[in-house]
């Protein structure tokens, strides 16, 4: 073994040692923190759902007095719904058996651990000259990641299934990538708009892929909440908004339903048509754009970014931590620009000017404090169009 070889390895132990010390300290103040937390935390809504299913009572999942009646037995408290498909359930059960601190923090440790399966994945096509675990360290510092591991939160676990149903595009594996989507659809709102752009010139095995196992989703569902879960949840869904503690709150948004509801606060039914409208635009652009990468394999990056920003636009229902799907583009467009193709300087200026906002933290620290976070949703917006408009040009190699 040469010295520099020895010298390499000692810098790769070096930074995986900081790396997991900084890990370890992040843990253990979520843990002192959760106590004090508790009752401002989403996680109790899926604890006491996954406490529920665990005590034979999926076919009540979806009966709002019971979930309350789980929250104050085992939080103590009352809070948002669960309102998730019955599948969702799964991943929460196992941390059911344990106290609900004790369960939080192994929770996050898992979304902590899946982070680190994300930096791994996407360092593989991003950054490459970097180490993942100085992508990792980008990622813990992104403000929607901080709020999903404060709320105990679902996000991360979104973003692990789109990174590997990106991950395995990129290697041919066209069916496991459908898979691998489906899996997301515990946020159906953002994963159909995403599958939809992204079926645009794929082979029919992605479709197949993503069709079969959203069924089994649903038989799944079916089991967990019987029969009945075809009807009784799209009947929780249509009373939610109207029930307290439904977690709705359109200013919150950073999408187009948001903006729309700042812009137009005294308007519900024009808001909602501008929403529908900009909506269905933006979506027929996205796919004319998988249809003009068709001649360019080589964009499948950039396209599955842009389809990205897209589905997190168009989506009805967004809280500010699933803005942690925007790591995905955010990394694959940052890389883009790190390269040597030939951006124009007005472009460029637009794309990493709305990159530095969405990725610091004062945009969504104040915002969240005006309880207008839809206003992020402009960024989100000037992000996607920038490339959009790079993408025109023909001169991606991503």
């Amino acid at each position: 073994m040469t010295h520099k070889t020895q010298v390499s390895r000692r810098a790769d132990l070096g930074k995986n040692f900081l790396l997991l010390a900084a890990l370890g300290l992040i843990s253990i103040y979520l843990a002192h923190r959760f106590p004090e937390m508790e009752k401002g935390t989403d996680f109790p809504e899926f604890y006491a759902a996954a406490k529920m299913v665990n005590e034979g009572l999926g076919h009540k999942l979806y009966n709002p007095a019971v979930q309350q009646q789980f929250q104050i037995q085992y939080a103590g408290r009352i809070g948002t719904y669960f309102n998730h498909p019955p599948f969702e359930v799964l991943f929460y059960l196992p941390f059911a058996a344990q106290l609900p601190h004790r369960a939080y923090v192994l929770w996050s440790l898992l979304n902590l651990g899946l982070l680190i399966v994300i930096a791994r994945s996407l360092h593989h096509y991003a950054f490459t000259r970097l180490g993942w675990q100085a992508l990792l360290a980008l990622f813990l510092v992104f403000p929607p990641v901080l709020l999903n591991l404060l709320q105990g939160q679902d996000s991360v676990l979104l973003l692990f299934f789109v990174v590997m149903s990106f991950a395995a595009l990129n290697t041919g594996k066209q069916f496991l990538a459908g898979c691998l989507l489906a899996c997301g659809l515990f946020k159906f709102h953002l994963i159909f708009p995403l599958a939809l752009i992204l079926a645009v010139n794929r082979t029919k095995k992605f479709l197949l892929g993503f069709l079969l196992f959203a069924a089994v989703l649903i038989v799944i569902s079916m089991a967990i909440c019987g029969p009945g879960f075809p009807i009784a949840y799209p009947r929780f869904l249509l009373a939610l908004p109207n029930l307290p503690f439904s977690g709705i709150h359109p200013r919150q948004m950073a999408n187009l339903r948001g903006l729309f509801a700042l812009l137009l606060p005294g308007s519900k039914s024009a808001s909602l048509a501008l929403t529908i409208a900009a909506s269905l635009l933006l979506l027929s652009v996205a796919v004319r754009e998988r249809a003009m990468a068709r001649k360019r394999p080589q964009a499948t990056g950039l396209t599955f970014a842009n389809a990205v920003l897209v589905s997190v636009l168009v989506s009805y229902h967004l809280s500010p931590h699933d803005l942690s799907l925007l790591l995905l583009p955010m990394t694959v467009i940052s890389t883009y620009l790190l390269s040597p193709h030939p951006v124009s300087m007005r472009i460029r200026a637009i794309l990493i000017a709305s990159l530095m906002i969405l990725y610091l933290p004062p945009l969504h620290l104040v915002l969240l404090a005006l309880h207008s976070y839809a206003y992020a949703g402009i960024p989100v917006l000037i992000f996607f169009l920038g490339s959009y408009t790079e993408l025109r040009k023909g001169s991606l190699a991503v």
